[in-house]
């Protein structure tokens, strides 16, 4: 295990204890409201009549389904037509059964058949019955309900991780950087300089815990590429820079080499600034330096006309789905980003290779 958690991992953490404790209490409630409808839908078998019924045909479908992920499936399913007589009427019913009990029945064959003693309507197969019977308790309820309730709690923690699993902007937790390194571990990325050269690489999810425990253990750079198994490492000579760019509020260094833009992340604004000031040093002494402060409603206009566009489709669509959709962004990405920009408006720093005949601008 790591040595150390960023904040957003610890709650990662909270968040996966009260979705799995959600889930847990949420199968319970759910089997004890499944027992109480079997008792109801079995109640006839306190009073009971066991019968040879005629099979009067068998059928096997193919049904599609679509499965947790959204993927089309296929899965067998058997019915198994019957009659009986009793009290001088004939009965008669379409149940599915297993494939066992299907392959043993044949048309014009027997099968036993349970039937309410007052009302011979009610009626299963026997086997059927009986399984249900067995299966009524709470283990047998709770697995019953957790395909549902699985899925209800793996939405829940989404939604939370959505919300609430986001690494503070002004932390600067200890294991997550050096004088000439940082790990996002939220977005598995490893920045570093080498030298006068900057380095970041991606890493994939299912090598995020051995790398971080690589690099609070301090790896090297070329220890962790190798550790991660990083499909690209890309390296920037700083002295060959032509454009670095920076929001303020941002975990996001924009730096442009041979004319290509690279964004290079960071875990959190704090950590980016922390790395900005190692990486200004190295840069070419002939960049200009700008800085841009926006007003409040400059830094906050992007997020308003989304907000403006969004509005306006909900005013004109009657989806209610879509309606909901658009609620959700409004409510939980657009507005506080919104209020974000007003409170704090961006500050924007670049450093920029002078154009010919400007003047040189020491860093």
């Amino acid at each position: 295990m790591p040595k150390h958690k960023s904040p957003g991992q610890k709650r990662k953490g909270i968040v996966r204890t009260v979705s799995v404790l959600f889930f847990l209490v949420a199968t319970y409630a759910a089997s004890t409201l499944l027992a109480r409808f079997n008792d109801a839908a079995y109640e006839w078998t306190g009073d009971h009549q066991v019968i040879a019924a005629t099979v009067t045909q068998l059928t096997y479908e193919e049904e599609e389904y679509r499965n947790l992920k959204g993927r089309k499936r296929t899965k067998d399913v058997y019915y198994v037509d019957y009659e009986f007589e009793a009290d001088g009427s004939v009965y008669d019913n379409s149940v599915e059964v297993d494939a066992s009990l299907y392959s043993t029945l044949e048309e014009g064959g027997e099968v036993l058949v349970w039937y309410a003693t007052e009302d011979p309507w009610t009626n299963d197969i026997g086997q059927n019955v009986e399984e249900a019977l067995a299966s009524d308790n709470t283990i047998g309820n709770m697995l019953g309900v957790a395909p549902y309730t699985g899925p209800a709690s793996y939405f829940l923690y989404w939604l939370l991780s959505l919300l609430f699993v986001r690494e503070s902007k002004k932390a600067m937790p200890e294991g997550f950087f050096t004088d000439s390194s940082w790990l996002d571990i939220d977005d598995k990325y490893i920045v570093a300089l080498n030298g006068n050269t900057l380095v970041y690489f991606k890493f994939d999810e299912k090598h995020a815990t051995r790398v971080q425990d690589a690099y609070q253990e301090g790896a090297s750079v070329s220890e962790l590429v190798k550790l991660s198994r990083a499909s690209e490492v890309t390296e920037i000579p700083l002295v060959a820079v032509e454009k670095v760019s920076s929001d303020h509020n941002s975990d996001v260094i924009t730096v442009t080499q041979a004319g290509e833009d690279h964004s290079v992340e960071f875990l959190n604004p704090a950590v980016k600034a922390h790395a900005l000031e190692r990486i200004k040093p190295l840069l070419p002494g002939s960049l200009d330096y700008d800085r841009k402060e926006r007003t409040r409603l400059q830094a906050a206009m992007p997020a308003m006309g989304l907000l403006g566009v969004l509005a306006a489709a909900i005013a004109y669509t009657d989806l209610v789905l879509l309606n909901l959709l658009f609620g959700f962004i409004i409510i939980f990405f657009v507005a506080p980003r919104m209020i974000s920009r007003l409170l704090d408006p961006t500050i924007t720093e670049t450093w920029t290779a002078a154009s010919e005949g400007q003047p040189e601008v020491a860093t």
